[in-house]
């Protein structure tokens, strides 16, 4: 199987997380989704937390540039320099890595290297990382993320239930596993549930 265009490349990176910037302006990969970093030990996992879109100087706000039948597309295509001043980023919480061919579910021993390109992994992919959950306690662990970690393990499971081809039997093991890291945290337990829940039940 070849390999799959990248999505963007690192430009700042801890023992943590990674964050990196979108080749594709306005489009950081799904929340919760899985990308993985090659180095030379291995693959290195993370789990998207946060995508945000801002111009490159931070000092100056993008300001509104749509008026009367100019608005969405058409305002990129009448204004073709937001594409030199504008970024979209990602943050990613890193989850595992795969050494010598043992894929492991914790924090790598160390980070990704700055300007490494980020890939999106193959349904294949997300199927075998996934067949394991020990990460999901990595996530809750964390402070300080931008998102509530209980909604971003609940955008995880959607996209691997969709991702595993609608896996009923893993997104129930799944919920399972998270009641049981959230069991003293009642609202966070109920947000991952009733997020995560197929779209015919909630």
């Amino acid at each position: 199987m070849g390999q799959q265009e990248p999505l963007g490349e690192v430009i700042a990176t801890n023992s943590r997380m990674l964050v990196a910037q979108s080749h594709l302006l306005n489009q950081p990969p799904p929340l919760g989704s899985l990308v993985k970093v090659a180095t030379p030990q291995g693959h290195i996992y993370a789990l998207v937390c946060f995508g945000e879109t801002g111009g490159i100087d931070t000092g100056r706000k993008p300001v509104a540039r749509s008026r009367e039948e100019v608005e969405n597309e058409e305002v990129y295509r009448q204004n073709p320099q937001l594409e030199m001043v504008l970024r979209t980023e990602f943050q990613a919480l890193l989850v595992g890595e795969e050494r010598g061919g043992h894929l492991r579910r914790q924090l790598p021993l160390q980070p990704p290297p700055l300007h490494y390109s980020v890939y999106p992994l193959s349904s294949e992919e997300v199927r075998r990382f996934t067949e394991g959950y020990g990460y999901f306690r990595l996530l809750l662990a964390v402070q300080g993320l931008p998102l509530p970690a209980p909604e971003v393990l609940a955008a995880h499971l959607r996209f691997a239930y969709e991702e595993r081809g609608e896996d009923r039997e893993w997104l129930e093991e799944a919920g399972r596993q998270a009641a049981e890291l959230l069991k003293h945290d009642y609202e966070g337990l109920m947000e991952v549930l009733l997020a995560a829940a197929p779209a015919e039940e909630r």
